[in-house]
């Protein structure tokens, strides 16, 4: 195993142990949410010694690490996925606090984030905890189609094509930040091309590789360009 791919799988493992810790912390903070004990002052306000207090902080502080280490592999998806996953979590929290008896539906109760949010039903905070889950999954969606299409993932892990490095030539705005340039870059066999193709403007600030069919170099329809996050390489 090369020094990149040992780097690339401990890495997937850290980001496996942080989401595991995400999980925990947020189900955690609606399983034992009805059950915190909270000692209020009029000078100092409200606090609690239970863990359960500090879970939903602990569950942001996760958060923003996961989502630290998995930018790598989600990209534009990372923010929606960390979002979905909490909120899920949360969810699976009351559902498992309802089938042990501890909540039912109408049970009113505290939940606390960066500050006590008010006390409402269980079925309150359920509703709004899958708003927030649809929110985030519907984030991640977003951000994993502008990903995909940025860094032409899908075709190059393809065997059908492969990948050079590029230079982007001219630029001919066409719609919102889209717009058409040259791409020029050398095949495998050392030929030079230059293929018109659509891009984002954001290429045109970074280093770009051309993906293309080797049988059809020259094909417009099958040449892209992508902007990936890792160093680039050239491959074939």
């Amino acid at each position: 195993m090369s020094r990149k791919t040992y780097g690339v799988v401990l890495r997937g493992l850290v980001c496996a142990l942080v989401a595991w810790q995400v999980w925990l912390v947020w189900h955690l903070s609606t399983y034992d949410a009805a059950s915190a004990g909270w000692s209020c002052y009029d000078d100092v306000g409200c606090g609690s010694d239970q863990l359960v207090a500090l879970a939903p902080e602990l569950g942001i502080g996760a958060a923003v690490l996961l989502g630290f280490l998995a930018a790598r592999f989600l990209h534009r998806a990372t923010v929606g996925v960390v979002i979905a996953l909490s909120a899920l979590a949360a969810v699976a929290g009351w559902y498992d606090a309802m089938d042990d008896g501890r909540v039912s539906y109408d049970t009113v109760t505290d939940f606390m984030l960066l500050a006590p949010v008010g006390r409402y039903s269980v079925a309150a905070w359920l509703a709004f905890s899958w708003s927030v889950a649809a929110v985030g999954g519907l984030a991640a969606a977003w951000g994993a189609v502008v990903s995909l299409r940025r860094t032409a993932a899908l075709r190059r892990v393809s065997s059908r094509f492969t990948t050079a490095e590029a230079q982007l030539e001219g630029w001919r705005p066409l719609r919102g930040r889209r717009g058409e340039v040259t791409v020029v870059f050398h095949d495998r066999l050392g030929a030079r091309h230059a293929v018109p193709v659509v891009v984002d403007r954001a290429a045109l600030d970074r280093p770009v590789l051309a993906v293309y069919d080797p049988e059809h170099p020259a094909d417009p329809g099958r040449t892209r360009v992508a902007m990936p996050r890792q160093r680039l390489g050239r491959s074939s």
